[in-house]
C-alpha cells in the first residue's frame, strides 16, 4: 500500500479517502435503496487502485516532466469531483433526502480520466528566515565578530549603527541574529530591545507598532502612524537600544528613512541589526560594513544534521548511517535549514535503505530556477508520509509569517477530510498527532513568546505553495487573474472594505473548498453584501467558510443550506443577529464559531439536527437560552456556553449527553434550573477533559438551599484548572471547593452576596490565583479561610495573586495562627489587591516575603501599617488615608497615591529608585520629592492638587513625562529648564499659568528631548517665549481652549524643525503665526474656532510647506467661498472644511489644483448650495458631506443637479455614491455619505507618470517620502484611511448603520444601501 511506505504520494492519502467513501454504509445504502448497479463503483475502484500503484513514481517525475505533471493535476481535479459527489451521496443518504440525479451522478463517476490540461508553474517567490530555537553550530566566529560591532559606541559618525547580515535563504541569518539578541553581554549593554520580523510586506505601521510595544508599556492601539512615531520617539529618548529587523526585502531608501526617523532620539551606541538576502537592501540601510554570513562547514553541518537525525543517540554507534549521512550533508551545501529539515526527515530511522534513498534521489539535480525551493526541502516533502502531504500543502493558504494555533489548523484539516481514521478514533487526536509529526520534522516551529502559536519558515511556506500548485490560491494584491478552475483552497488578505469586485473571478472556481481571510491584525472590516448573498451560495463544494470580523454582516441567506459539504463555519466577531433555519440542514457541519457576535440572541430551533457538530463556540454572545434537543449533539467536544431558559429550551440534564466535552464550559442562568436534582445528571464530575468551568446565576435568588444543592451537584473533576462562580445565592459555598485533593490553579468568586463564610481555600495545594469579589455577607475572614494543613504544609503554599474587591461588609481579616509557631501563610504571594472594602478596619497580613505589588483602594476605615516586605516594586494607595505610610519602601519603582487629605509631603524615606509617581486628590499636599529623592523619576502625574507648590529651584534630571491636571494653583510661569530630559509635557486646567520660561544660560540644551507639548484649558495663559522654544525634536504641538493666548513660540520655522502635527483650537486672541511661518516639516495642521487667526489666513504661507498632507479648518465665518487662491499647498492629500455658516460655494479652480487630494470632508455648512462647476480633483478617493442640507438633493446619484459635476471626467473612478438617511433613533447622525473609489491601476499609473513629469509637488516629508508618485498615492491612501477612522468615531457610526440596516424591509433607504454595497469598493461613514 502507498500509505505503508515513507514518501507516499499526495494522492495516495486522498484516494484512500475515496476508497473509504465507496465502502461506506451510506453510499452502499444509496445504491441499494435505488436498486442501482454497483458496477460503476467497482470499475472506479479498480481504476483508482491501478493509478495508486504508480503515483509514487509519478509524483517524483512530475517535477521535471510537464506531461506527468499535467496528468497528476487532472487526476487530482477528477478525484476532487468524485469526492464531492460521494460526499453528497453520503449526506443525502444519511438524511434520507435523496434527489433523482442518478444518471448525472453515474456520468460524473465515469468522467474520471487523464487529460492534457496544463498547469501554470508556481511563480518564483523570494524566501526569508524565521527565528530558530535549535542549537547553533559553527557560528562562534560570526557571533564574536558581530558582538564586537554591537559593543562599539563609535557608529562611524552616526548615533545609531545599522549592521546588515546578508546571506542566502536557509543559511542561518535569523538564527545568528536571535543568538546575538539573547547573549547576556548584549542584553546588559542595551536599555531596551525589540525584535521585528519584517518579511516581504514592508508595513511601516506594523513595524513601528511592534517596536513601540516591545520598548514601552504602550499597546500601540492606533492606526495613526504620526501618533505611533511620536510615542516611539518618546520611548527611545536617551535610551541605548537594540532593534533587530529580521528578513527585510524592501530596497526603497525613502521607506527606510521614514522607518528610522524615530530611532534618532536614541542614545549614542544604539544598534540596529538587519537581516536580508539582498545586498542592495543592506547598502541602503547600513552605517557599517555589511556582514556576509557564509554557509556552514561540512563538519558543522554534520553536527546539526546528526542532532536532528539521531536524537539523543550517538552517531558513532551507527557507522553505516554516519557514512551515508555525511554524503547527504554534502548535498546540503552548508545550509543549516536543509540539514535540519533532512535530519528531521530521517529522525530515528535506523534502516540504511531509507538513508540511501535520499542520497540516490535525482531530485538533487533539478534546477531551482522555476521554484526557488531548495532541493533539500523538496526532498523532505517528497519523503513525507502520504497522509501528511495534503496537511502540509494546505498550509500554503497562510501568508508568510502567519501565526496559527494547533487547534485551529487541526479543525481546518478535519473539515477538509485530511485526517485518516481507519479505527474510528478521535479525529482531533489524529490531527494533533499529524501536527506534532510535522513539528518534529521542523515543518512547523513554535513562535517566540508566551503564545501557543506556530509558524512556518518562509522557505517551507514557499515549498507548500510550490507543491500545492494551482489547487491552492492565496490572493495577494491584484493577482486574482491567476485563479484557476482547479483551485480548491483559497485565502486572501482582509481589507477594510472588501467589495464584490475583489471576488468576481470565483465564478470560474465552482469547486472551491476553503474560503479564508487571513489578516489577523485587522480588527474589523466591511464585506460587500453581494458576496454573501450571491457568490458564496454558488460555491457548492465549500468545506470551510470564514466571514469572521466583518462588522456589517447581519444576516446569512437561506441558501447557505445548499452548502451540503460545509464542515467549518466561522462567523465570529460579526453583527449577525439570527442564523437562518437552513443552517440546521448542514448535516456535515463540524465546527460553528459564533464568538463575540453580540447581536446574536438565539440559535435556530432545530440545532439538534446537526448531529456531526463537534465544536460550538458561542462565547461573548447574548443568547437567551439553548434550543430544544441540544442533547442530540453527542459529538460535541467544544461547547463554550450552555444557557438555561425559563420556559423552554434544553435543560441542564442535557449536559450529561456531552461525554466528550473539553476546554472551557460556562453554565449560565442557573436560576432557571427547575429541580436541583437535575444538576446531578449534568455529570460534570466525569467530564475529565474540561479545564475551565464557569457557573453563573442571574439576579437574586428566592431559594438559597436550592442554589446550594445545585452547586453541590455540579462538582467538577479534581484536575480542573480554572473555576469561576458568579451570582450564587447560597449562604455557604460547597465543601468540594476547598478539598485538599483538588488541583485547581485559579478560582474567582464574584457577587455571591449571601455567602457568610469563605471555603478553606488555603488547603488547595496548586492554587495560584484567587479573586473574591462582591461577597457582601462576609464580615470576618478567619481560620476557616486557611483551612487545616499538615505539619509540613503552609496555607496558600502556591498562591501568587490574591484579590478582595467590593466586600462591603467585611470588617476584619484575621491572620493565620500556627499552633506550632512555624508555618507562614502566603509564602509565594506576589500581588495583593484590596479594593473597595469600605468597612474593613484591620487585617493586612504580615511577613509577605515574596510580595512585589500591593494595591489598596477605597478602604477608608482600614487602620494598618504597610506589611514588612523585603522587596516591593509597585505600591498603590487610593482613598485609604488611615493606612499608615511612614516612609516609602526603598525598592518601590511605581507609586500611586490618592485621597490622602492630611498629607503635606510624601514620605520618601530612603527610596532613591522611584520611576513613576502618580498623585491625585491630595488637597493638603504641598511638597514634591526633593533633590536626591527623585533623581530616578521618569514619569510624574499630578491631578487636582491645588495647594501643591511647584518646585521652582529643583531639577528633575531623569523626568521624561509630566502631566499636570488642575494643580499647582500658585504656578504662574512654567520653568522648562528644570526638566532637561522631558519628552512629553501635558498641562491642563492650570488657571493661573501665564507663560513658559527658561534660564538664558545654555537654553538650547534644555529641550532637546521634548517630543510632545500640549496645553489646554489654561484661560490665563498668554504666550510662549518670544525667542521661541528650542525644541528641535518636537513633533506634536497642541493648544486648546487658551482664551488669552496671543502668540505662538517665535522662530517656529527654525527652532521646531521636526514639528509634524500642529493643532490650535479655541484660541480667540491668537492673531497670526510667528514671523518666518511654520516649519517645513509640518505634516498635519488643524485650526478650530480661532477667529482672528483664520482672518489672516492669506498670510499663513501654507504654499511653502512641502510636507503638509492634512489640513482641517473649522469654525470660520469670514468667507462665502473657499479656498482662496494659492492658499493651500499642492502636496495636500486631506482637506476638511467645517462649521462655516456663510460658506456658499467651493472654489473649483483651487480644488482642481490639489492634484494629490485623496480625502475631502465638508460638514455643517448649511448655506453651501452646490459643488464646483468644473468638478472635483480626479485623485479623490473619499468624499464626505455632513449636515449640508442644500447639497442633499443636488448630490443624488444620477438624479441630482450636481451629480454630473462630481462624475465629470472621471466616471470610471466612481463605483458608487450613496446617500444615507438615518432612522428616528439615529437623529440625523449620518446625513450624507458620498463614496468613491480610485481609478483603475492603468489609469492611475498614467496620471501619476504625468504628474511626476510636471513636478507639481515635492516629496520632502520623510514620513511620506516614496520612490514614486504611485507609492505616494498608496501611502497617502492608507494614511488617510487610518486618520479618517481615528478622528470620526467609526464605532458609533458603524453601530448606527447596522441599526438602520437591521430595520429590514421597513426602511427602503437601508434596503437600498444594503443592495448597493455589493457593488461598492468603499463605504465612508461621515462624522456628525
Amino acid at each position: 500500500m502507498a500509505e505503508a511506505v515513507v514518501g507516499g504520494a499526495f494522492l495516495s492519502s486522498f484516494l484512500q479517502v475515496l476508497f473509504d467513501r465507496m465502502a461506506s454504509h451510506e453510499v452502499l445504502e444509496f445504491f441499494s435503496r435505488w436498486k442501482l448497479s454497483k458496477k460503476p463503483l467497482m470499475r472506479l475502484k479498480t481504476s483508482l487502485l491501478f493509478i495508486n500503484a504508480v503515483l509514487n513514481d509519478a509524483e517524483e517525475k512530475q517535477i521535471n516532466n510537464p506531461v506527468v505533471k499535467d496528468w497528476v493535476n487532472e487526476l487530482k481535479d477528477a478525484a476532487y469531483q468524485a469526492q464531492d459527489l460521494l460526499d453528497e451521496i453520503a449526506t443525502d443518504a444519511s438524511r434520507y433526502k435523496l434527489e433523482a440525479e442518478l444518471k448525472s451522478k453515474q456520468r460524473d463517476f465515469l468522467g474520471l480520466k487523464e487529460s492534457s490540461g496544463g498547469e501554470k508553474p508556481s511563480p518564483k517567490r523570494p524566501t526569508t528566515s524565521l527565528v530558530e530555537e535549535s542549537a547553533v553550530y559553527g557560528r562562534d566566529g560570526d557571533s564574536e565578530a558581530i558582538i564586537e560591532l554591537l559593543l562599539e559606541d563609535d557608529g562611524g559618525g552616526y548615533n545609531i549603527s545599522v549592521i546588515p547580515i546578508v546571506g542566502m535563504g536557509g543559511v542561518g541569518k535569523t538564527t545568528l541574529a536571535q543568538l546575538l539578541y539573547n547573549k547576556k553581554l548584549v542584553v546588559e549593554n542595551f536599555d531596551v530591545r525589540a525584535w521585528v520580523c519584517v518579511s516581504q510586506e514592508f508595513d511601516l505601521l506594523r513595524i513601528t507598532r511592534t517596536i513601540l510595544e516591545a520598548v514601552s508599556s504602550s499597546t500601540g492601539d492606533t492606526n495613526d502612524l504620526d501618533l505611533l512615531q511620536v510615542r516611539l520617539n518618546k520611548s527611545l529618548v536617551g535610551k541605548k537600544f537594540l532593534i533587530v529587523l529580521d528578513d527585510i526585502w524592501n530596497e526603497n531608501y525613502l521607506d527606510w528613512e521614514v522607518l528610522r526617523t524615530p530611532f534618532k532620539s536614541g542614545a549614542k551606541g544604539s544598534k540596529v541589526i538587519l537581516t536580508t538576502r539582498n545586498e542592495t537592501v543592506a547598502s541602503v540601510a547600513r552605517t557599517v560594513q555589511t556582514y556576509h554570513l557564509k554557509p556552514l562547514t561540512d563538519e558543522d553541518c554534520w553536527l546539526l544534521f546528526a542532532k536532528h537525525a539521531f536524537g539523543n543517540r550517538e552517531s558513532k554507534a551507527y557507522p553505516n548511517l554516519e557514512l551515508i549521512g555525511k554524503e547527504i550533508v554534502q548535498k546540503c551545501n552548508g545550509l543549516p535549514l536543509a540539514a535540519k529539515t533532512l535530519g528531521g526527515l530521517l529522525r530515528l530511522k535506523l534502516d540504511p535503505k531509507e538513508w540511501v534513498k535520499i542520497v540516490e534521489s535525482n531530485i538533487w539535480n533539478f534546477s531551482d530556477c522555476e521554484s526557488n525551493i531548495l532541493p533539500a526541502l523538496r526532498l523532505s516533502y517528497l519523503y513525507l508520509p502520504s497522509h501528511l502531504k495534503p496537511c502540509f500543502a494546505y498550509c500554503s493558504i497562510f501568508p508568510k509569517n502567519y501565526k496559527f494555533r494547533k487547534e485551529e489548523l487541526v479543525l481546518l484539516w478535519m473539515a477538509e477530510d485530511f485526517l485518516l481514521h481507519p479505527k474510528r478514533e478521535n479525529l482531533e487526536e489524529v490531527g494533533v498527532e499529524y501536527f506534532n509529526d510535522l513539528v518534529s520534522r521542523s515543518f512547523f516551529r513554535r513562535t517566540s513568546g508566551r503564545s501557543s502559536c506556530y509558524a512556518m519558515h518562509d522557505l517551507l511556506n514557499d515549498l507548500a505553495l510550490f507543491v500545492s500548485g494551482e489547487f491552492c490560491f492565496r490572493m495577494e494584491a491584484d493577482n486574482s487573474y491567476d485563479l484557476s478552475g482547479k483551485t480548491r483552497y483559497f485565502s486572501y488578505s482582509r481589507r477594510k472594505f472588501d467589495a464584490y469586485e475583489k471576488f468576481e473571478a470565483f465564478h470560474g472556481a465552482k469547486g472551491l473548498r476553503s474560503f479564508l481571510p487571513s489578516s489577523a491584525s485587522l480588527q474589523s472590516a466591511c464585506l460587500g453584501t453581494k458576496v454573501v448573498l450571491h457568490l458564496l451560495p454558488e460555491l457548492r463544494s465549500l468545506r470551510v467558510l470564514s466571514l469572521s470580523k466583518y462588522w456589517n454582516l447581519t444576516i446569512l441567506p437561506d441558501s447557505i443550506g445548499n452548502l451540503k459539504h460545509l464542515r467549518y463555519l466561522d462567523l465570529s466577531r460579526t453583527a449577525i443577529k439570527v442564523l437562518p433555519d437552513s443552517v440546521c440542514t448542514l448535516y456535515n457541519l463540524q465546527t460553528l464559531l459564533l464568538s463575540f457576535c453580540y447581536s446574536l440572541t438565539e440559535l435556530p430551533a432545530n440545532m439538534g439536527w446537526l448531529v456531526n457538530l463537534r465544536h460550538l463556540d458561542i462565547s461573548e454572545t447574548n443568547l437567551i437560552e439553548m434550543p430544544m434537543l441540544m442533547g442530540r449533539l453527542k459529538s460535541l467536544q467544544t461547547l463554550t456556553s450552555f444557557i438555561l431558559g425559563k420556559k423552554g429550551g434544553s435543560g441542564i440534564k442535557e449536559l450529561g449527553e456531552f461525554q466528550q466535552l473539553k476546554g472551557s464550559l460556562s453554565v449560565l442562568k442557573l436560576e432557571n434550573v427547575v429541580d436541583a436534582r437535575d444538576a446531578l445528571e449534568a455529570n460534570l464530575k466525569d467530564k475529565l477533559q474540561l479545564n475551565e468551568l464557569i457557573l453563573k446565576w442571574g439576579g437574586d435568588t428566592n431559594d438559597s438551599k436550592k442554589d446550594r444543592d445545585i452547586l453541590d451537584h455540579l462538582q467538577p473533576h479534581a484536575n480542573l484548572r480554572r473555576l469561576t462562580i458568579e451570582n450564587y445565592g447560597g449562604t455557604i459555598l460547597s465543601d468540594w471547593l476547598g478539598h485538599a485533593s483538588c488541583n485547581i490553579v485559579s478560582v474567582q468568586i464574584r457577587n455571591c452576596k449571601y455567602c457568610l463564610f469563605l471555603p478553606p481555600f488555603g488547603q488547595l495545594p496548586s492554587l495560584q490565583n484567587l479573586s473574591i469579589e462582591g461577597l457582601d455577607g462576609v464580615v470576618t475572614i478567619g481560620s476557616e479561610f486557611y483551612g487545616t494543613v499538615g505539619s509540613e504544609s503552609k496555607p496558600f503554599a502556591s498562591l501568587q495573586t490574591l484579590r478582595f474587591k467590593n466586600m462591603l461588609q467585611l470588617q476584619e481579616w484575621l491572620p493565620f495562627r500556627d499552633d506550632n509557631g512555624g508555618a507562614v501563610a502566603f509564602p509565594r504571594l506576589r500581588q495583593l489587591f484590596i479594593q473597595n472594602c469600605c468597612n474593613l478596619t484591620k487585617g493586612l497580613p504580615d511577613s509577605l516575603f515574596s510580595l512585589k505589588a500591593l494595591v489598596i483602594e477605597k478602604c477608608q476605615q482600614l487602620v494598618a501599617s504597610l506589611p514588612r516586605v523585603p522587596v516591593i516594586h509597585e505600591l498603590k494607595l487610593q482613598y485609604c488615608n488611615e493606612v499608615l505610610l511612614n516612609e516609602l519602601p526603598p525598592q518601590v519603582l511605581k507609586f500611586t497615591i490618592s485621597g490622602y487629605d492630611a498629607s503635606v509631603s510624601l514620605p520618601m524615606g530612603n527610596n532613591h529608585c522611584l520611576e513613576e509617581l502618580d498623585i491625585s486628590d491630595c488637597p493638603s499636599l504641598r511638597l514634591l520629592p526633593s533633590i536626591g529623592e527623585a533623581d530616578a523619576l521618569k514619569s510624574l502625574s499630578v491631578n487636582n492638587c491645588g495647594n501643591l507648590v511647584f518646585p521652582m529651584h529643583r531639577c528633575y534630571p531623569s523626568l521624561e513625562s509630566l502631566c499636570i491636571r488642575s494643580s499647582f494653583d500658585s504656578l504662574v510661569s512654567f520653568p522648562l529648564e528644570l526638566f532637561p530630559k522631558l519628552n512629553h509635557l501635558d498641562i491642563h486646567g492650570c488657571q493661573n499659568l501665564h507663560s513658559f520660561s527658561f534660564s538664558n544660560q545654555g537654553r538650547l540644551q534644555h529641550l532637546l528631548s521634548l517630543r510632545s507639548l500640549q496645553i489646554s484649558n489654561c484661560s490665563n495663559f498668554v504666550s510662549f517665549p518670544e525667542e521661541g522654544l528650542p525644541a528641535p525634536n518636537l513633533t506634536l504641538f497642541r493648544a486648546d481652549h487658551c482664551n488669552n493666548l496671543k502668540a505662538l513660540p517665535g522662530q517656529m520655522h527654525t527652532l521646531l524643525a521636526s514639528l509634524q502635527d500642529l493643532s490650535i483650537r479655541f484660541c480667540p486672541e491668537l492673531e497670526s503665526f510667528p514671523d518666518g511661518g511654520l516649519p517645513s516639516s509640518l505634516n498635519s495642521l488643524e485650526i478650530h474656532s480661532c477667529e482672528k487667526l483664520i482672518a489672516s489666513r492669506l498670510g499663513w504661507g501654507l504654499q511653502a510647506l512641502p510636507s503638509l498632507r492634512s489640513f482641517c479648518i473649522r469654525g470660520f465665518e469670514t468667507s462665502e467661498s473657499f479656498p482662496e487662491r494659492e492658499l493651500l499647498p499642492l502636496s495636500l492629500t486631506s482637506l476638511e472644511i467645517w462649521n462655516n455658516l456663510f460658506l456658499k460655494s467651493l472654489n473649483g479652480d483651487e480644488l482642481l489644483h490639489l492634484i494629490a487630494l485623496k480625502h475631502l470632508g465638508i460638514g455643517r455648512c448649511p448655506n453651501l448650495h452646490s459643488m464646483p462647476e468644473d468638478g472635483l480633483p480626479t485623485s479623490l478617493s473619499f468624499l464626505s458631506v455632513t449636515k449640508c442640507p442644500l447639497l442633499k438633493n443636488r448630490c443624488l446619484r444620477e438624479k441630482g443637479e450636481d451629480w454630473p459635476k462630481i462624475a465629470h471626467d472621471f466616471k470610471n473612478a466612481i463605483t458608487e455614491i450613496e446617500l444615507l438617511k438615518t432612522n428616528s433613533n439615529a437623529e440625523l447622525k449620518i446625513r450624507e455619505a458620498l463614496q468613491f473609489t480610485s481609478h483603475s491601476l492603468r489609469q492611475e499609473n498614467e496620471r501619476l507618470t504625468r504628474l511626476q513629469s510636471e513636478s507639481l509637488y515635492t516629496l520632502a516629508d520623510q514620513r511620506t517620502k516614496c520612490q514614486s508618485l504611485k507609492e505616494l498615492n498608496r501611502v497617502s491612501d492608507e494614511r488617510l484611511h487610518q486618520e479618517y477612522e481615528h478622528k470620526k468615531s467609526m464605532d458609533l457610526l458603524k453601530r448606527d448603520y447596522m441599526t438602520m440596516v437591521g430595520v429590514g424591509g421597513s426602511n427602503p433607504i437601508a434596503h437600498e444601501i444594503h443592495c448597493q454595497m455589493t457593488r461598492s469598493k468603499m463605504l465612508v461613514f461621515p462624522c456628525q
